[in-house]
């Protein structure tokens, strides 16, 4: 086995990420972050990024526990593992304390057109002035600049009522839909689903596969993803280890 090497983004790569769903978040980061690093060995690969907060994001697809080892040693400090498999989190659970640790459900577009019919109230993109409803609105309340950023960099979708924002979903930096959430008044109104679809479609009118990663136990948004045609794909998983220098 030759050892693990950095290797250049390309349009093959990324069309190897593309065409496995539980790869496509490597595609999102090498599309979306200049300061990405690939890290191959034979069928296995690896991503890594350090985000504005110094927190390094890391991607990992192997069943290949020399691999992980290897990759192990290039980082030090915290270490968010995203979207990863339940191998890679078994094998570093054996290893590692973990900070936090969050299993979720990989769902992605099935390749059928959307009902567009759903959207029948005024769709646009979420205003500036939302950013802190935004946060609070997300179970791990996403970090402020990190909501700015992603307003700034991505399509977003929000029903307005009476001027008003009252249900919005944005795409992670990395490009995967999330921090769905509908002012509590307005809940079982059907917004959700509208400005789900609306997002979805404007993903897909880029080029993009839209896809999703849904905490497991969510069983509600699980629902509401096949109704915009996104379907379950693979258990995945979030979590963060500290890493110290070897």
């Amino acid at each position: 086995m030759q050892a693990m090497k950095k290797v250049s983004v390309t349009t093959k790569l990324l069309n190897r990420f593309r065409s496995n769903p539980a790869t496509l978040i490597f595609e999102g980061y090498c599309v979306n972050f200049d300061n990405v690093t690939i890290y191959n060995d034979g069928d296995s690969y690896a991503l890594t990024v350090v985000n504005h907060l110094g927190v390094t994001e890391c991607c990992v697809d192997t069943s290949n526990t020399s691999f992980i080892d290897e990759l192990l040693k290039s980082l030090c400090g915290k270490v968010k593992f995203c979207g990863v498999s339940k191998f890679v989190v078994d094998y570093l659970q054996s290893k590692y304390v973990f900070n936090w640790l969050t299993n979720c459900d990989l769902y992605v577009w099935n390749g059928n057109p959307l009902d567009l019919s759903v959207i029948d109230c005024e769709i646009r993109p979420l205003e500036m002035s939302y950013v802190r409803q935004v946060s609070d609105g997300t179970p791990y309340h996403a970090d402020l600049t990190d909501v700015k950023m992603c307003l700034n960099k991505h399509p977003s979708a929000a029903a307005y009522v009476d001027g008003k924002a009252v249900c919005w979903c944005l795409l992670h930096l990395e490009g995967d839909l999330g921090m769905l959430y509908t002012l509590p008044q307005f809940r079982r109104q059907g917004y959700a689903l509208k400005v789900m679809t609306a997002l979805t479609q404007m993903v897909i009118d880029k080029g993009n596969i839209p896809y999703a990663y849904i905490i497991s136990d969510n069983v509600p948004s699980k629902n509401l993803a096949e109704k915009y045609n996104l379907q379950f794909a693979c258990n995945t998983n979030y979590f963060e280890i500290n890493k110290g220098r070897e």
